[in-house]
């Protein structure tokens, strides 16, 4: 998206928090599944897509490889939520060729597609998310993780880039490790 400008950092670390901090004792702790969702459903905001990726879109198409680790909780997260003015959607992606309108790609470790996959959204302006621990190796741009109940996240700015896509310099600041410089 040209000239899209960025959310404000401070307002999207505090949503997140807000997800994964609960103030009543007897509130449930969140799943790490629904962690990783949440900074699932805040990527798009940091992302800025070739105009092309865009143009006749009527939503901002997050999808999500089967087994969808999810539930409801994503859906949930993103419903009446928008990126620049266009609704966000969320569906469930079996195969490769279900991938070409996706704008983010959420595949699971236990998805036994993850390869084909990424082959399948390398060349595109997709942004690949997965929490494999040989995410980035195998292609893909974000790789997370929870530890200690906090989710933790890796980008591969040059995979980003060689899709067309610029992360903002606000969401490399918050990964722990960032290969290939900023997007």
């Amino acid at each position: 998206m040209p000239n899209q400008s960025f959310p404000s950092l401070v307002v999207v670390v505090a949503l997140l928090l807000a997800v994964c901090v609960t103030t009543e004792p007897s509130a449930q702790v969140p799943s790490e599944d629904t962690l990783k969702a949440a900074f699932v459903s805040k990527f798009p905001q940091f992302v800025e897509w070739p105009p092309e990726a865009l143009t006749g879109r009527a939503t901002i198409e997050l999808c999500v490889a089967s087994p969808d680790p999810f539930g409801t909780d994503l859906r949930d997260m993103t419903a009446g939520s928008s990126v620049a003015g266009v609704p966000v959607a969320v569906r469930t992606v079996d195969d490769r060729s279900d991938v070409s309108g996706c704008h983010l790609l959420f595949v699971p470790a236990r998805s036994g597609s993850s390869q084909r996959l990424l082959a399948a959204a390398s060349m595109r302006p997709i942004l690949t998310v997965g929490d494999d621990s040989q995410f980035l190796d195998d292609g893909g741009m974000v790789a997370l993780k929870v530890v200690g109940g906090r989710v933790h996240f890796e980008i591969d700015a040059n995979t980003a880039r060689r899709a067309g896509l610029r992360i903002s310099s606000q969401l490399l600041r918050l990964a722990d490790a960032v290969r290939g410089g900023g997007a």
